[in-house]
């Protein structure tokens, strides 16, 4: 009897190790892909991710890669927001199949046409507050203007309090992907200024 148990337990932990998606586990803050070691995901997990973040500051790109198995039936995602001098781009990629975040990723080429949106356009530092009457032209899918404020500029050793006001892709502050972050003081998404 004891013997059948046995022989039953380790089927079904074979059947249950068996079903598990594996995914590509890794990080890189510095290239555009990372590698690491295949992992089983949780059981009921069916998704493996890839997070892209590409940030243009001044001509320089800064690449970020985290691979890892999802938490859902995650959609595919692209969040943009943009300012006279630096674009931030954050890509969710999601499949599958065992080890289907394997490969590098494809970063989606922004769009630079002037769309007709003017947004104001500003950044303080050391500040929660950024009022000015400086204007920019946004392009391709930002179609709405973005004001956020909280410990979200980065000194290269620390975050500290600023606010931005810029271009975005989102149609509300509930789509931002940081919305419910603590270090957010406050965000919101408006229609583009009228000049008229």
């Amino acid at each position: 009897m004891n013997a059948f148990l046995t022989g039953v337990i380790f089927l079904v932990a074979f059947t249950a190790t068996g079903n598990c998606i594996e995914c590509i586990h890794c990080y890189s803050a510095d290239g555009p892909d990372c590698s690491g070691e295949a992992k089983s995901c949780a059981e009921g997990v069916t998704t493996c991710q890839t997070l892209t973040v590409l940030l243009k500051e001044d001509g320089v790109d800064t690449h970020k890669v985290v691979k890892f198995c999802g938490t859902g039936e995650e959609a595919n995602s692209i969040y943009w927001e943009a300012s006279l001098t630096t674009s931030y781009q954050l890509e969710t990629h999601s499949c599958q199949t065992d080890k289907c975040n394997e490969e590098p990723p494809q970063f989606t080429p922004s769009d630079n046409t002037p769309n007709g949106v003017k947004c104001l356009h500003c950044l303080e530092d050391h500040s929660t507050e950024c009022n000015t009457e400086e204007i920019i032209e946004c392009t391709g899918d930002l179609n709405q203007c973005l004001f956020i404020t909280g410990s979200v500029c980065h000194d290269g050793a620390d975050y500290y309090t600023c606010a931005h006001r810029l271009c975005t892709n989102v149609a509300n502050a509930e789509q931002h992907p940081f919305y419910l972050d603590k270090y957010i003081h406050k965000l919101e998404i408006t229609d583009g200024i009228n000049l008229e």
